[in-house]
């Protein structure tokens, strides 16, 4: 243990605050700190204060000279004699276990692999803005309690930068000597070894080390004044440098692009949280059992710690990502302020007194609240799914339905269990409360897999061969969770009374019952995750076949498809200038198009084509939405992975305080609060939708707003012209090109496009000579009743407001 650093007074090396007072108070003064810093960076970029030139410049400056200067100051003064290793080692080994998880995973979904992407991947999730955030945080809450763990900071830092990076610089190296041609292999092999060894960040840390040895951890003081000066100037250059990096970067996170950022902010924010509580309490770390509970709750705040910026230095230096990487930083950033300022308030209260009782209590009503909520979604669910559009006639909806079902038993079932008084254990009601959870529960996490299976056949194998295997799949799924509910039934008996401090709907038969529910998790978790990897990688390989297959057939026009490749159906919101070139995608369907016809060369197979207006209620209840049902797997994931957690400590620990409570109501809410997400996901769009509809309709027939058009002898010989010449020459290639599926307010509108679309097209035609004159073309068209707009509300503009072709 670092005892000797105990009596170390905490003020911060780069200005920050003197702590004195009381821990929230200063983390609050804290947050404000460093977001503050980071607010100001996106002010002076924002409004350009800063140029792109400067900020290279401030990227140099911080990766090549502040960083390194600060990593050297702090090795060099430590005393590695007092360093707790056995706390340091299941950090290691939990960095360890997220970094080539993330690398493999990475490797493994895409084909070709890209080592260069997957190793950006591994390091975001591993590596903590330690000294920028994660120092004045962690010296405000335990600056009365344990001092010493603000130093901690100086040596989980390297394991980071010394052990885990120079891995992903390697695969970085070889990534970016693979794409430059006629290169020999001992050229590869040479640049790599000179890239690492020249890494300015990994030579100041081994150099670090060394100036330890050789300085006996008193640097000599004319070494000392410049490099004290350098790492001062770190933080707030660091998240400075971040407020620079959001400039552009927030609305590049919605629809598609959200997913991978998503995943990548779960694994920091949650997993990595997880697994470091875990490793730690596996090794007992600590000297004893309270001192282990304490360095388990260090280390899960040390994970809610969000990236580094220096990240983004790596991103630019290898030209992998960048896009990507600052987007994700800027959401993980301010996604781990909540996260760690809860974790915090739960730390103080166990150092105020608060008890378990108090936690268990606040528990039951939370455990309530969410059950009821989730009752009320169930419902809503039920009537969109068996009600409005019948998408239980999906494949994939069918089980999303039976998981809906499971969550509506779970919801009856906890309400049940928090009016129970406590000795009702073992009654009647008791057991029926207990089966309904214990069915709800384990067969949300089955049903969670069969989705996950069928998504994965759905990429592998024919439609017949998924239906024909979906009775097998629905049969398991009930037939499996009962045999389990049932011997739980048989074979353990309740305990009476429940230890209160113990009180938890997921595990009312105590350890018995959380050790089934690791195994149910475990196995639930990899054949899900197992099954995305791999519905992944034949969804790549699919592509490369199609773009292979296009490029055949149409030449150049494969090159507009392949930009769009993944992504089916457009939201008008997204296209923010005329000035772009217009998409074109054929279906809305990734992978399962109803239509057989739809696989067909466009432009051969216009008649069939999935965009022509016609009756869409019965492909709507078949479309499988693959894209909807990959996010909501992967917070499914999400939730399973904190129920394996909680079930885990439930073995283990045995008090209801700390990390251990905030664990267990985020479980509730992510448990029991599935069916919630299910709503978002797919309970707004046909409710709102049609709601929305009639609504519309309501107050068009209200205020008689539907355009008036003239009648066909009051047309001019000019329009008349201008029809005859559209339909005859140009209405079928117009058609082929702009014609596309497009999502409006939560609403998919087939064959449709927007003005903006027309007046490019009529520009590029050649058919008129400037945007007016295009606009008049297409008042023409509108007026002869060529086209009109989706409501028949507005005349032709220049807009993104929706239109069709009549003919």
């Amino acid at each position: 243990m670092l005892t000797n650093l105990s009596n170390i007074e905490l003020i911060s090396m780069d200005g920050f605050i003197s702590i004195n007072s009381d821990p929230i108070d200063n983390l609050y003064i804290a947050l404000i700190q460093c977001f503050g810093i980071i607010l100001c960076g996106y002010i002076a970029g924002r409004f350009n204060v800063i140029t792109k030139l400067e900020a290279n410049g401030l990227n140099t400056f911080v990766g090549t000279f502040a960083l390194p200067s600060l990593i050297f100051t702090s090795l060099a003064k430590l005393d590695f004699t007092l360093v707790n290793w056995r706390f340091l080692l299941a950090i290691l080994v939990a960095k360890s276990c997220v970094f080539f998880t993330v690398l493999i995973i990475s490797l493994l979904i895409k084909k070709p692999s890209n080592c260069g992407r997957a190793a950006l991947f591994a390091i975001f999730t591993t590596q903590s803005n330690d000294f920028a955030i994660g120092y004045p945080m962690i010296g405000a809450i335990y600056q009365k309690t344990h001092p010493e763990y603000a130093v901690y900071l100086y040596l989980m830092a390297p394991i980071s930068l010394a052990i885990l990076n120079p891995i992903g610089f390697i695969f970085l190296e070889i990534s970016k000597r693979s794409l430059e041609e006629n290169k020999p292999c001992w050229s590869m092999v040479y640049s790599v070894m000179k890239g690492v060894a020249l890494n300015p960040v990994l030579f100041m840390t081994i150099l670090g080390i060394i100036g330890n040895l050789i300085f006996s951890h008193v640097i000599p003081s004319f070494l000392a004044a410049i490099l004290e000066v350098l790492g001062n100037a770190f933080s707030a250059s660091a998240l400075f440098l971040l407020g620079l990096m959001m400039v552009g970067k927030v609305h590049k996170l919605k629809g598609t692009a959200l997913v991978i950022p998503g995943i990548l902010i779960s694994v920091k924010l949650l997993v990595l949280p997880l697994v470091i509580r875990e490793s730690v309490i596996l090794l007992n770390a600590g000297d004893n059992i309270t001192d282990t509970r304490n360095l388990s709750t260090y280390g899960f705040l040390y994970g809610t710690i969000p990236t580094a910026p220096a990240l983004f230095i790596f991103t630019l230096r290898y030209n992998v990502e960048i896009d990507l990487i600052a987007s994700a930083m800027v959401a993980c950033t301010f996604l781990s302020a909540p996260l760690m300022f809860i974790s915090a308030k739960l730390v103080s209260a166990v150092d105020a007194g608060v008890t378990p009782a108090s936690y268990a209590h606040q528990l039951r009503v939370f455990s309530f609240d969410i059950s009821t909520v989730s009752l009320i979604a169930c419902i809503w669910l039920l009537i969109c799914f068996l009600g409005v559009n019948h998408k239980y006639k999906s494949v994939t909806h069918r089980y999303t339905l039976c998981l809906i079902i499971a969550q509506l038993i779970t919801a009856i079932g906890v309400i049940i269990w928090s009016k129970l008084e406590a000795n009702a254990t073992g009654s009647i009601l008791w057991y029926i409360q207990f089966i309904l959870i214990s069915l709800g529960v384990y067969g949300s996490r089955i049903w969670t897999v069969a989705i996950a299976v069928t998504l994965l056949f759905l990429n592998s194998h024919s439609l017949s061969f998924v239906q024909n295997m979906q009775k097998w799949l629905l049969l398991s799924g009930c037939g499996v969770t009962a045999l389990i509910v049932s011997l739980m039934c048989i074979c353990i008996m309740p305990k009476e009374p429940i230890e209160f401090e113990l009180q938890n709907p997921n595990f009312q038969l105590g350890r018995s019952q959380a050790a089934i529910s690791v195994a149910i998790l475990i196995f639930c978790f990899i054949v899900t995750l197992g099954c995305l990897i791999l519905q992944q990688r034949y969804h790549y390989i699919r592509n490369d076949l199609t773009t292979y297959s296009s490029t055949n057939s149409e030449g150049e026009r494969s090159n507009v498809s392949n930009d769009n490749n993944g992504r089916n159906v457009i939201d008008v919101e997204d296209i923010v200038s005329h000035s772009e070139s217009t998409p074109i995608i054929n279906c809305e369907f990734q992978n399962v198009c109803p239509n057989s016809m739809c696989t067909m060369d466009r432009s051969n197979t216009y008649p069939f084509d999935c965009n022509q207006e016609e009756d869409i209620t019965p492909i709507d209840s078949e479309d499988p939405q693959i894209l909807r049902h990959l996010v909501f797997l992967i917070l499914l994931l999400c939730s399973m992975f904190i129920g394996l957690s909680i079930s885990i400590s439930t073995l283990i620990m045995d008090q209801m305080i700390g990390i251990y409570a905030e664990l267990a109501f985020l479980d509730i809410a992510l448990n029991f609060g599935q069916s919630l997400t299910a709503f978002a996901i797919f309970g707004l769009d046909p409710g709102v939708s049609k709601l929305s509809s009639w609504l519309q309709q309501l107050l068009h027939k209200s205020h008689e707003r539907e355009l008036q058009l003239p009648e066909e002898d009051a047309l001019s010989p000019e329009i008349k012209a201008i029809r005859e010449q559209f339909n005859r020459c140009h209405l079928a290639e117009c058609r082929a090109r702009i014609a596309i599926c497009r999502r409006r307010l939560l609403k998919i509108h087939r064959g449709v496009f927007t003005g903006c679309d027309l007046v490019d097209w009529l520009l590029e035609a050649g058919l008129a000579q400037t945007r007016e004159d295009a606009v008049h073309y297409g008042r023409c068209l509108l007026e002869s009743r060529i086209l009109q707009h989706i409501d028949g509300t507005h005349h032709f503009y220049d807009k993104n407001l929706l239109y069709t072709f009549n003919a």
